[in-house]
């Protein structure tokens, strides 16, 4: 009898199947081609008009040497426009810098499938699709994008460039476009460090934002620290910055970052990666861009700055050197550890070296210690002449000098300048722009 029951009940269920696969064309073509197809558009054209605050538009444009950037565009429709907002991409673009916001005409199209078309010319969009400009075309934009579905919320449309085929995406807005615009901008400008770090799976990656392109570049474990590392194209979202391809590293992957709390960096949605700042000892102990550093006379501490007087008093009197002829002081690294105390660079016989030795101490912290060595082509023992005060107050021969160092301007991911704080004595600090590479600063100034 189980048996019989099981071979009935599989019966009914063939049968059942078997009824609800009898269907006829007219089952699923129920409207024309033409009608099925306006049907779609204007499903379409209500998803995009039912919002009144408008979109974020994400699009990819491709990039010499770097991989696509993520454009963002706030953009509002109605039923025959589309305004486009300015952003901080736009205000450098010839003839429409000044302008708020431009309206072009935009359309639906079926091209094997639905096409939504910005078909009249707009300032802010076109620029980076127009095939007439100069720079090279292979590497335009695309301005015309095949529609694959939207979300059943209707908060996100997912697309591709018809040309390029790069990812599309558009995202209901929350808030009026220009205050999204703004927003979005303000990662790029505030938190996009040139250097960074990035944390995984307990390890601390070197990375740098290239902001200009939107892309992050990591140097993962056995790259060449003098070419780019792993570059990741991202987008700035409200808050944060999401990735086209996700970051995979030991297991781990990462789609979105956020902006944390105190605004030191980014934090990883799932709370498994972080982009923290470029530890601070490195600008010294491992700078790639081997930028030197800089500061003058009027920004030391007030220890500093007593004992540079006493140095120029004793040089006075010893008759050795004119302390008139200092123009310029500065700390010079060679990006791997080594560190000089310069006067007058640049000035041929007259460039007075004293080498330091320098070593880590924490991401915040260096030590400086002189060697004890003069070099210049004057002919004269210029510490014993006078040098030695300043020198010593920096870098003394016999003991370690440890700094702290902060930012004294931007932030924590982007330091405009940094001071150096004797750790033993607060008073004896100076500071200085984190990339002074190209000039001094008169220590008059």
């Amino acid at each position: 009898m189980k048996q019989t029951f099981r071979f009935l009940s599989m019966l009914a269920v063939v049968a059942t199947v078997l009824v609800s696969c009898q269907m006829k064309e007219d089952d699923l073509f129920d409207l024309d081609p033409a009608n099925r197809s306006d049907r779609w558009m204007a499903e379409y054209r209500r998803v995009f008009n039912n919002n009144k605050y408008g979109w974020a538009l994400y699009t990819d444009n491709p990039t010499s040497g770097r991989h696509p950037a993520v454009y963002t565009y706030a953009v509002k429709f109605d039923q025959v426009y589309s305004t486009f907002y300015k952003s901080i991409s736009t205000v450098r673009l010839p003839g429409v810098a000044a302008e708020d916001s431009l309206v072009s005409m935009y359309s639906f199209k079926m091209d094997n499938g639905i096409v939504l078309s910005f078909d009249t010319y707009n300032g802010f969009f076109h620029y980076y699709a127009d095939q007439s400009q100069y720079f090279a075309q292979e590497l335009q934009g695309d301005f015309e994008f095949c529609l694959d579905r939207f979300s059943a919320n209707e908060d996100t449309i997912f697309g591709r460039g018809k040309t390029k085929q790069l990812p599309f995406v558009m995202i209901k807005l929350p808030v009026p476009a220009p205050d999204y615009q703004a927003a979005c901008d303000s990662i790029q400008s505030y938190y996009a460090p040139y250097n960074c770090s990035f944390v995984c799976a307990g390890d601390t990656l070197p990375a740098r934002f290239f902001s200009g392109y939107q892309n992050l570049s990591i140097w993962m474990e056995d790259d060449d620290p003098s070419i780019d590392g792993h570059l990741y194209s991202y987008g700035n979202l409200v808050g944060g910055i999401y990735f086209l391809e996700p970051i995979e590293y030991k297991g781990v992957m990462v789609r979105e970052m956020h902006i944390n709390a105190d605004q030191s960096g980014y934090d990883d949605v799932n709370g498994q990666a972080y982009i923290i700042p470029k530890p601070f000892a490195n600008y010294f102990m491992q700078d790639e861009e081997y930028d030197s550093r800089f500061w003058g006379y009027s920004s030391q501490g007030t220890y500093t700055q007593g004992e540079w007087d006493k140095a120029k008093n004793a040089l006075k009197r010893s008759g050795k050197y004119n302390p008139d002829n200092l123009v310029y002081v500065c700390l010079s690294t060679d990006g791997k550890g080594n560190i000089d105390l310069i006067f007058n660079m640049w000035y041929g016989s007259g460039e007075i070296h004293y080498p330091l030795e320098m070593k880590k101490v924490s991401n915040d912290e260096i030590a400086l210690r002189w060697t004890g060595k003069e070099t210049h082509g004057l002919g004269v023992d210029l510490y014993e002449a006078g040098f030695k005060y300043f020198v010593n107050c920096i870098a003394p021969k016999d003991e370690w000098k440890t700094f702290k160092i902060s930012p004294r301007s931007g932030s924590k991911m982007s330091p405009g300048e940094f001071q150096l704080t004797d750790v033993s004595n607060p008073d004896n600090y100076f500071y200085f722009p984190t990339n002074f590479r190209y000039y001094h600063q008169s220590i008059w100034d």
